[in-house]
C-alpha cells in the first residue's frame, strides 16, 4: 500500500551537488531565522524552497496564480449559490486541472492527476492531501477549513477531471471540512 501527503513531497533518490551561491546578507539572516523558527538546518529550508520552485511555482507563475487570504475567498463562496459552484467547478475548475497536467506531467495520467492535486494542496491551499492506494484502489481525502461549498467544489471539479481527462467514475463523500475521493483502476 502506498501512502503520501501533502507535508511528505514525493522523494527522490538522486545525486546531489554542491554549489555557491551570492546571497545577501539580509536574506541570510531571514534564512537563519527562519530555519531555526522551523527546526531545520539552512540547507534544509534551501531545498525546500528549491523543491517548491520546481513542482509549484515556476508552473503557478505561468497559470497566473494569485493569493488571497482563505477568509476571503470563503466569504467570497458564501455568496454563490451551490448550483452556480457546481457549473464553475465543472467548467473551469476540470479545464483547468486537466491543461495543469498536460502542461506539468505533459501527459493526463492518475499519476499526473495525483501529482497535480497534492501540489494544488500543498502550495496552493485546496487543503490537506492524503493519497492510499491498495492493490488497484485509490483513495484521495483533502481535509480543509473553507466550508461546505469548497467541499461541493472539489467533488464536482474532482469529478470532471476523473470522468472526462481519465475516464474514471469516483466515489465521493463530501463534508462540511473534507471530501473523499475513492476509484479504482
Amino acid at each position: 500500500m502506498t501512502t503520501r501527503s501533502a507535508s511528505q513531497p514525493r522523494k527522490t533518490k538522486s545525486k546531489t551537488a554542491l554549489r555557491t551561491f551570492r546571497i545577501s546578507s539580509h536574506l541570510i539572516s531571514v534564512l537563519e531565522s527562519e530555519s531555526k523558527n522551523r527546526g531545520i538546518s539552512p540547507n534544509a529550508l534551501i531545498g525546500y524552497l528549491l523543491y517548491r520552485f520546481d513542482n509549484w511555482d515556476r508552473f503557478a507563475e505561468r497559470f497566473d496564480f494569485f493569493s488571497i487570504t482563505a477568509d476571503v475567498f470563503q466569504a467570497l463562496l458564501d455568496q454563490v449559490t451551490d448550483a452556480e459552484i457546481a457549473r464553475i467547478a465543472e467548467t473551469i475548475g476540470a479545464r483547468v486541472a486537466k491543461e495543469a497536467m498536460l502542461f506539468w506531467a505533459k501527459e493526463a495520467t492518475v499519476a499526473s492527476f495525483i501529482e497535480y492535486l497534492g501540489n494544488r494542496c500543498r502550495y496552493a491551499g485546496y487543503g490537506h492531501f492524503e493519497y492510499a492506494e491498495n492493490d488497484h484502489n485509490h483513495t484521495i481525502v483533502i481535509k480543509h477549513k473553507l466550508g461546505p461549498k469548497w467541499s461541493l467544489f472539489l467533488q464536482h471539479s474532482m469529478d470532471q477531471v476523473l470522468r472526462k481527462s481519465l475516464g474514471i467514475s469516483g466515489n465521493y463523500e463530501a463534508s462540511e471540512t473534507s471530501i473523499v475521493i475513492r476509484f479504482t483502476m
